[in-house]
């Protein structure tokens, strides 16, 4: 990211004119604020959380009130989960993942200044030889960037346009064409991208095939597809190290579409795939060891992470862990890959894949903690149906996990002690 860091001086200009955009469209009226209420008991759980919605809708209205919001607070609340209504979980997840600065003043200078940043970003990165033949050299600004309505902030529009140099008589610069194989050639890196772009554009339009919003002929789905596929190419720009990995799109899928959809802040559909790139970029962090295959055998890579699942495991139900893995040599990673890859995001329906990441997001134990935990909670609600199959059984139930009140494995999940505790060590 230290390229990224450079190029937030180039930003800056943008940033003050976007802010004047959003100043005033908060998400919570200057003139409803109240103190931040009292905090909540360290034993809040999910076995407390039977509230009216109302009740619990207030209750998250009031902790985004105050001058500062009370991390703490609001993370007792959303791991109990974050109502439907009220629009509150995007506002709230971006807190979690510390896209939202804790002052709310703040937050319309911060997301004026991460939205112009990725633009920025957009304009840097994306290279298209062709596109800048066509228009004649055009500059980036304007290939790629339009204005909205009230004629302020550029739009991403589309590649960027690459700067004139010498060119032959035929419009190819004379030091850069298609066939040229350096290392700086416009056209060899356009190369590199395109195939990276395939890959994603693959993944893309395999997300969530029973949501009309992903999937399907319309103009909406196209457009979102064509903004999760620009989003995931950035990450692999940004990221050269370990680029795009199969997969990654189920991780942003929920972020784009909880932001897309968001009516708390009246700038937030049209600038999702900024904030989405941003809070995706914050939620892998925890877990992009497990994407890297170099680092498969590392102590930080997910085949240690599914040992220690098995030694959690182990822990609540010994016998249950010995007729898996010793008598039916029930290899974890056949199930538990998946699991723990795409933060269980293809094992439930997507309502209560967004119930869980509430808990994911929120654990003060850390995310990658919790999801060891639901894990386990997982294979031991359907212990009985395993103790009695063999291998094709546990097999064909772990990997095509029954319907289940997610609720009520959160639940099996937070009355477990830490699995630091149980592995004495820092999960």
């Amino acid at each position: 990211m230290e390229y990224a860091k450079g190029l937030l001086s180039r930003a800056k200009e943008l940033a003050a004119q976007t802010a004047q955009e959003i100043q005033g469209q908060r998400y919570i009226a200057q003139d409803q604020r109240e103190a931040p209420s009292t905090t909540l008991s360290p034993a809040a759980s999910l076995s407390s959380s039977v509230q009216t919605l109302e009740a619990r809708i207030g209750r998250f209205k009031l902790e985004l009130r105050g001058s500062r919001i009370n991390l703490d607070n609001l993370k007792r609340l959303a791991y109990n989960g974050i109502p439907d209504s009220g629009n509150l979980r995007a506002t709230v997840w971006k807190l979690l993942l510390s896209y939202l600065p804790l002052t709310p003043d703040d937050w319309s200078k911060e997301l004026a200044k991460r939205r112009t940043t990725y633009h920025v970003f957009c304009e840097e990165l994306i290279v298209d030889p062709k596109r800048q033949a066509e228009h004649g050299g055009c500059s980036a600004a304007e290939e790629t960037a339009g204005t909205d309505s009230d004629g302020t902030t550029p739009r991403i529009a589309g590649p960027l346009a690459l700067p004139q140099g010498p060119r032959t008589a035929g419009g190819v610069p004379v030091d850069d064409h298609p066939l040229c194989l350096s290392q700086t050639s416009k056209w060899n890196t356009y190369f590199k991208d395109s195939e990276t772009m395939v890959q994603v554009e693959r993944d893309v339009l395999r997300t969530h095939p029973d949501m009309h919003f992903f999937t399907g002929d319309t103009p909406e789905a196209e457009a979102h597809r064509e903004d999760m596929k620009r989003a995931l190419f950035m990450y692999a720009k940004l990221n050269p190290g370990l680029r795009y990995i199969q997969g990654m799109n189920e991780l942003i899928a929920p972020l784009y579409y909880l932001f897309r959809n968001d009516t708390q802040d009246p700038h937030s559909a049209q600038y999702a795939e900024a904030d989405a790139f941003w809070c995706f970029m914050e939620l892998i962090s925890d877990f992009r060891d497990h994407f890297c295959q170099q680092l498969d055998n590392a102590q930080t890579g997910i085949k240690a992470t599914i040992r220690r699942l098995m030694q959690v495991l182990q822990y609540h139900d010994r016998e249950l862990w010995y007729h898996i893995e010793v008598v039916h040599k029930v290899d974890p990673q056949f199930y538990a890959f998946r699991w723990l890859t795409l933060l269980l995001s293809q094992e439930f329906a997507f309502p209560d894949t967004l119930r869980i990441w509430d808990t994911i997001l929120s654990d003060p134990q850390g995310r990658m903690d919790c999801l060891l935990r639901i894990c386990v909670a997982m294979i031991l609600h359907v212990g009985p149906v395993l103790r009695q199959g063999d291998f094709t059984v546990i097999l064909k139930t772990l990997q095509r996990y029954p319907a289940v009140d997610v609720n009520v494995l959160l639940l099996r999940a937070a009355e477990m002690p830490p699995c630091s505790v149980v592995l004495g060590a820092r999960v």
